[in-house]
C-alpha cells in the first residue's frame, strides 16, 4: 500500500535489490530511483507505471531507449531542443556508452534524465492511460522542467567524456533524406580518427520512406560522405556500401520515418 495513494500492483519492482555495473543494471536502478518518487512523492501512478516497465525491461536485458518525446505529446515548440538532445544522448549510447565500464552508469543517469525532462515537459497532457490528450500551454511545472533539463546535460557531458572504444562499431545518424554530417557526427569521426585501427568499413542505411532504389543511393551517399571524412582524418577505408533500407536498426512498416534506421554504422577492418 502506498500511503496516500492507493494500492499499487508494481510496487514490488520498487523494493527489489538491482545488482550490477552494467549499463542495464544501472538503469534499472536508475528508473526504479524515479518510479519511487513519482509513487511516494507526488503519487503519480500513470507516470509511476511506464517507469516501472522500462525498468524491469532494463533489469531483464532488453535495449530501451530513451523516450521520443514526439510520442509524449510535448508542445510543438519544446520538439525541436528534445530531439536534439535525444540525438546527442543516442550517439553516447551508440558509441561506447553502454559497453564503456567508465561511461555505463554516467550515460544511464543521462537516459533517466533525460526521460524525466520529457515526462515533466509533457505532465499536463496526460490522459489517465498515457494518452495524449490534446491541447496547448505550458507545463504544470516549468520549474521541473528546468531542473531535469540542467541535470540532464550534466549527467550527458559525463556520459561524453570518454573517448569512444577503439574496436567499434561506431554509429552516425542523418536528418531525414540528409547525408551531411552534423557536429555530433564530426565528433565522432574525430574519435575514430583517433582509434589504433588503420583501416575500416562504412554500411549506409535509411529509415523506409520511398523506393529500394533510392533508398540504396541514399545509403551510398552517407556511406561516400562518412569514408570522405575518415580519409580526410588519415584513415583508410576499405568500403563503403549501402544497405538502403534494408537491416533496419528499428523494425518498421514501410514509408516509415524512423530516426534511428537513418544512420552509417562504421566497423573496424584492421
Amino acid at each position: 500500500m502506498l500511503a496516500g495513494c492507493g494500492t499499487w500492483t508494481a510496487e514490488s519492482y520498487l523494493h527489489e535489490t538491482i545488482s550490477g555495473d552494467s549499463f542495464n543494471a544501472c538503469l534499472a536502478r536508475e528508473y526504479q530511483e524515479r518510479a519511487t518518487s513519482e509513487a511516494y512523492v507526488d503519487c503519480n501512478w500513470v507516470d509511476t507505471a511506464t517507469i516501472v516497465e522500462k525498468g524491469r525491461a532494463a533489469a531483464a536485458g532488453e535495449t530501451v531507449l530513451p523516450w521520443d518525446p514526439a510520442t509524449r505529446g510535448v508542445l510543438a515548440s519544446d520538439l525541436p531542443e528534445l530531439q536534439d538532445a535525444r540525438a546527442k544522448l543516442l550517439a553516447a549510447l551508440d558509441n561506447g556508452g553502454r559497453t564503456d565500464a567508465d561511461r555505463a552508469c554516467k550515460c544511464a543517469k543521462a537516459q533517466r534524465y533525460y526521460d524525466g525532462w520529457v515526462e515533466q515537459a509533457s505532465d499536463n497532457k496526460l490522459g489517465v492511460n498515457g494518452s495524449w490528450l490534446g491541447g496547448e500551454g505550458g507545463p504544470v511545472q516549468p520549474e521541473r522542467v528546468k531542473a531535469e533539463k540542467a541535470a540532464f546535460y550534466e549527467a550527458l557531458t559525463a556520459c561524453e567524456a570518454k573517448a569512444v572504444v577503439a574496436a567499434g562499431p561506431w554509429t552516425i545518424y542523418f536528418g531525414f533524406n540528409k547525408y551531411n554530417l552534423t557536429p555530433e557526427a564530426q565528433a565522432v569521426i574525430q574519435e575514430i580518427a583517433k582509434s589504433s585501427a588503420s583501416t575500416f568499413a562504412v554500411v549506409g542505411h535509411t529509415d523506409t520512406v520511398g523506393s529500394n532504389a533510392y533508398n540504396d543511393a541514399l545509403g551510398q551517399r552517407r556511406a561516400n560522405s562518412v569514408a570522405n571524412a575518415i580519409k580526410a582524418n588519415g584513415k583508410e577505408v576499405a568500403s563503403a556500401t549501402s544497405d538502403g533500407k534494408r537491416n533496419l536498426a528499428v523494425k518498421t512498416g514501410d514509408g516509415v520515418r524512423e530516426p534511428l534506421n537513418r544512420r552509417a554504422v562504421i566497423s573496424v577492418v584492421k
